[in-house]
């Protein structure tokens, strides 16, 4: 098994359970990694018939957007 001599062991991991960071743009780029890695779709998860990765991007905020109207 070859080992990829180019990884970066330091990359961020989203499964780490890392807290956001206190730096503003860092904090922005993760909350958009994290709302891009939820678009994207699995086999758990799959897009919806004729769905395109931004439709559902669109869909999964409005349906957040909705629920946090709702709770207010």
């Amino acid at each position: 098994m070859s080992v990829d001599p180019n990884i970066d062991f330091h990359a961020h991991d989203p499964e780490d359970g890392e807290t956001p960071s206190e730096d503003p743009v860092l904090r922005e780029a993760q909350e958009l990694e994290a709302r891009m890695r939820r678009a994207l779709a699995t086999k758990e998860d799959p897009l919806r018939d004729d769905e395109s990765t931004s439709e559902r991007l669109r869909r999964l905020e409005a349906e957040s957007a909705q629920e946090d109207s709702t709770e207010s």
